[in-house]
């Protein structure tokens, strides 16, 4: 009789055996599942806020050139000497900042000829993201149809 009960007992060993190790399997898949889902979560999340911050980039551009379009409607007469200095405007806004750059495409120089255009160029930062767009306006100041772009640098 004894050596039937050795043979349940190494069945019994087997047996607990094959389910630890059944058990551990389980847990390994289910925590790679786990790990598997925080990553993807948190690449996620990270393409959410790379997104926001060049939308708000992208605002901050063009804010700081409606700000120019707007200073050129209030001050028709004068708008070409406040541009003159090159780097026009900067600031903050939406937790990043906006810059405004005045250039003229013909001789460089923005006070010597009223009847050469403007290039504007507004650039946003906000984190990492930089947005630039550019617009080329007419001797009046208008913006000249189709000229709006974004620059890739």
């Amino acid at each position: 009789m004894k050596t039937g009960s050795n043979i349940y007992r190494q069945q019994d060993a087997r047996r607990r055996g094959s389910v630890y190790i059944l058990v551990l399997g389980a847990s390994l898949i289910v925590a790679t599942i786990g790990i598997s889902a925080l990553m993807a979560a948190r690449v996620q999340r990270r393409a959410v806020v790379i997104t926001a911050d060049m939308t708000q980039a992208r605002e901050n551009a063009r804010v700081a050139i409606d700000r120019a379009l707007w200073d050129i409607k209030v001050n028709p007469s004068s708008w070409r000497s406040s541009l003159a200095g090159g780097s026009y405007s900067s600031g903050t806004l939406g937790g990043g900042t906006l810059s405004l750059t005045a250039v003229d495409p013909v001789d460089g120089n923005l006070t010597n000829n009223n009847t050469d255009p403007v290039v504007l160029t507004g650039t946003g930062n906000v984190g990492q993201a930089t947005y630039i767009l550019e617009v080329t306006l007419n001797p009046d100041g208008t913006i000249n149809p189709g000229t709006w772009k974004r620059v890739v640098n």
